[in-house]
């Protein structure tokens, strides 16, 4: 397994767990908000901790995600037809 799928693949864990967390945080909370229930306090403080946690996980894999694709979308690709296929050099006209 190459580096760069190693790393998409934490990443791709990474931004889903952070988005898991944050869902069912904000889901928690916006229920209980709506339908007047209220929640204990150590319940409410423990899901704004996950979210705060997650947030910043969430931005760091989004940001290093896009970075390796922009990183990985300049390099030339590489099919079977130009690999390891050298460019004919020019020929210089002479005067």
């Amino acid at each position: 397994m190459k580096q760069t799928e190693k790393l998409e693949k934490t990443l791709n864990w990474l931004m889903g767990i952070s988005i898991a967390l944050l869902g069912i945080s904000s889901t928690v909370l916006s229920i209980s908000g709506l339908s007047g229930f209220a929640l204990p306090d150590w319940l409410m403080r423990v899901l704004g901790i996950v979210s705060l946690l997650s947030l910043p996980v969430l931005v760091y894999s989004a940001v290093k995600k896009a970075l390796t694709s922009r990183e990985a979308a300049k390099q030339p690709v590489k099919t079977a037809a130009t690999n390891g296929v050298k460019k004919p050099k020019k020929k210089k006209k002479k005067k």
